[in-house]
């Protein structure tokens, strides 16, 4: 099978071994530009048969892998997401501290920010093909908090 090649939705096995492929923004990248892959309800449809948790747990395990600590130089924080999926909203949170970066399926307290985002959009930032604030600024990412943290947030990560 082509790597990029989409597997059929109904094989959930092949789905997951789609899914366990993506290790970076460039594999994030193939499955977005896969043929098919051109709107929103595609990338649901991808997201619901892949299992939503199973999909966010590898892009929020990719993001900590991402963060360029020189970026970031000494700041620290938390940040929760919100994640719309077709299978409802799952919390994820990023916690950057000490240099590095963990992000983890879960609520946390007293983030410093908290976002809402649907899936393809999340998907799109990651893969380096929807600017983190351009999307805050056309409504597809929905801030509270301190928002001066998430605008230099989006640059310590490698996309």
């Amino acid at each position: 099978m082509n790597e990029t090649a989409l597997p059929d939705l109904d094989d959930a096995e092949a789905v997951r071994r789609f899914i366990d492929r993506i290790d970076g923004p460039e594999r994030l990248r193939a499955l977005l530009d896969a043929p098919g892959m051109d709107d929103d309800a595609r990338i649901e449809e991808v997201v619901a048969a892949a299992g939503a948790p199973e999909i966010l747990d590898r892009v929020f395990q990719i993001m900590g892998e991402r963060f360029v600590p020189e970026r970031a130089g000494d700041a620290a924080g938390a940040v929760q997401w919100g994640v719309r999926t077709p299978t409802g909203v799952y919390t994820y949170h990023v916690v950057i501290s000490g240099g590095r970066a963990r992000g983890e399926r879960g609520a946390l307290s007293g983030a410093a920010l908290s976002l809402k985002i649907a899936a393809p959009d999340l998907l799109r930032v990651c893969a380096g093909r929807l600017n983190a604030v351009t999307a805050f600024t056309s409504g597809k990412i929905k801030l509270e908090g301190d928002m001066m943290f998430g605008a230099k947030m989006s640059a310590w990560f490698d996309y």
